[in-house]
């Protein structure tokens, strides 16, 4: 529990370092505040994957799993009830 208020707090830290610093003076190539945004943004995605991919993975098992299933009568069905001929 205290791993997750921790995260949430470093998703919401990086939100607002990404909102306050998103129109700054570029220093150029070598910007460190450019620096700072693409990791809270790589954060930012990231988290939000972690919390998005338990959801998109139990929505695709439900939806293949509806398109996937079959009843099959489970009524014994033998060689003998099929009246096969077997011959070596």
């Amino acid at each position: 529990m205290v791993k997750a208020l921790f995260d949430r707090l470093l998703v919401i830290l990086a939100s607002l370092y990404v909102s306050r610093h998103l129109e700054h003076h570029c220093h150029g190539e070598h910007c460190h505040v450019c620096h700072h945004i693409h990791r809270c943004l790589e954060l930012i995605s990231v988290c939000m994957e972690l919390v998005a991919a338990p959801f998109v993975i139990a929505i695709r098992c439900v939806f293949f799993k509806l398109v996937c299933v079959k009843i099959v009568p489970t009524g014994a069905r033998t060689l003998v009830s099929q009246k096969v001929l077997l011959l070596n």
